[in-house]
């Protein structure tokens, strides 16, 4: 499956995948769009800086909606 992941913060992230049958190492540079092709259902890490060091600070499942949930027009 194709997936594109936009990094929306000033900073180098790596997205980082190592399941069982498929590994994934990419860099997204700051506010850069990465499309990459992945099993659906596949967790992919997003690993930065944080207070420091290197940690993950975000993931996300291949396949299912990332879109921002926004609550305003309610």
């Amino acid at each position: 499956m194709e997936w594109c992941y936009h990094n929306q913060s000033d900073a180098l992230v790596v997205l980082r995948s190592d399941e069982e049958n498929f590994y994934m190492e990419k860099v997204a540079f700051p506010f850069d769009i990465v499309s990459f092709e992945a099993p659906a259902s596949t967790k992919v890490s997003v690993w930065g800086y944080c207070n420091g060091s290197v940690a993950i600070i975000d993931s996300f499942v291949v396949g299912k909606s990332m879109a921002p949930k926004d609550n305003s027009a309610i």
